[in-house]
């Protein structure tokens, strides 16, 4: 447990100097098939980041239904890899899938971190509604960003290719958890 979380801490400061070009970053992450496995505890160092953004939803007004969202959160730690891999047959860059993989997962924490401050910012009284919403309008391209950075950094591939591969991912996520919330509006149209 504590190798699991200094390796944590390692490969979340790498991260960190990744996504902000600094040098030195690849010595951070184990990209062994072991570190591949393990870089999917971040799954589980995000459901704090997690709490603090669905209690800031329902502080809101939101009406999430936890079941539904802790599905698709699960959900989505599967889809990555599958449409990593795919991504990566397709563009050729086999050899990137598990440093890939390894630096996403623990990467994406940072994205959490960013949701977690701009509802607890909200939930606090220090951002209006307004403010929200904008800072969410900002996200959705910091998202797409960080997504490119990680598949250009780990997979080597020209940047064309590399944000067409981080789209992959991006496209499967998003059609699975909106074919999941619209089964489950049809199943509770229908009362089932």
């Amino acid at each position: 447990m504590i190798a699991l979380a200094s390796e944590a801490r390692r490969s979340i400061g790498a991260s960190w100097r990744m996504l902000t070009f600094k040098e030195g970053w690849r010595e951070g992450f184990d990209v062994s098939l072991g570190g591949f496995w393990r870089s999917f505890a971040a799954a589980v160092l995000a459901l704090p980041l997690v709490a603090l953004i669905l209690a800031g939803g329902w502080h809101a007004g939101g009406t999430i239904e936890l079941g539904r969202f802790a599905f698709g959160y699960a959900l989505s730690w599967a889809i990555f890899p599958l449409a990593a891999a795919a991504a990566c047959a397709v563009t050729g860059a086999r050899t990137g899938f598990v440093p890939w993989v390894v630096v996403h997962n623990w990467a994406v924490l940072w994205l959490y971190a960013f949701q977690a401050l701009f509802w607890t910012l909200h939930t606090a009284g220090l951002f209006t509604r307004d403010l929200l919403e904008l800072s969410f309008f900002f996200y959705t391209y910091l998202r797409i960003l960080v997504h490119w950075r990680i598949a250009y950094a780990s997979l080597g591939l020209p940047t064309i290719t590399s944000a067409l591969a981080a789209a992959v991912p991006i496209l499967a996520g998003e059609i699975t958890v909106t074919l999941l919330y619209a089964s489950a509006r049809a199943a509770q149209a229908s009362g089932g």
